[in-house]
């Protein structure tokens, strides 16, 4: 989901004192008026955004839990954000900054905005509540002892995946 805001050089755009508008108003009100080119900057846009988040999970997977920020440390929420500049009569993206609660926050209220004028609802709060959810069940599961029964054979073989990726130390005499 991409939620912008509008500011001058001298004074830069912050989260909470701006309110948000969707790419395509903004590109129109920076006088790209072709459908074509707002289309492909949108596609520029997409792409660095998911590069830079890959970047970022491939660096993040050689980290210790540890030097990851700890066991609660959480990148299953993640907003990347981008300053459109113009150089040399180009639109240009430049990457600034990632982070999480606060493009969530943008994006939640960018997208009740539009709620509020009739755009259909989007993914925001299913994709939320279901982040929500799996923290909820790791920090349930998290310093526990759990005895699994029945779970030796190959059909079950997801639940020793998940119990590696929920971090948890198995043990017994079938694994």
């Amino acid at each position: 989901q991409v939620a912008c805001a509008v500011g001058r050089a001298e004074s830069p755009v912050r989260h909470g004192a701006a309110l948000p508008q969707g790419l395509d108003s903004s590109l129109q009100q920076w006088g790209v008026a072709a459908p074509s080119q707002r289309q492909a900057l949108a596609t520029r846009l997409r792409e660095a955004t998911e590069a830079a988040a890959a970047a970022l999970l491939a660096s993040e997977a050689e980290l210790s839990p540890r030097q990851r920020g700890g066991g609660r440390a959480r990148t299953d929420i993640l907003g990347v954000d981008f300053l459109l500049a113009c150089v040399d009569e180009a639109l240009e993206l430049v990457a600034l900054a990632t982070n999480g609660q606060r493009c969530l926050e943008t994006c939640a209220l960018a997208e009740a905005m539009g709620r509020g004028v009739g755009e259909p609802r989007g993914d925001l709060a299913r994709l939320l509540a279901e982040a929500m959810l799996h923290r909820a069940q790791r920090h349930l599961v998290e310093g526990k002892d759990i005895l699994l029964i029945g779970a030796g054979g190959v059909s079950k073989s997801f639940v020793w995946e998940a119990a590696r990726d929920y971090g948890l130390r198995v043990r017994g005499s079938g694994r």
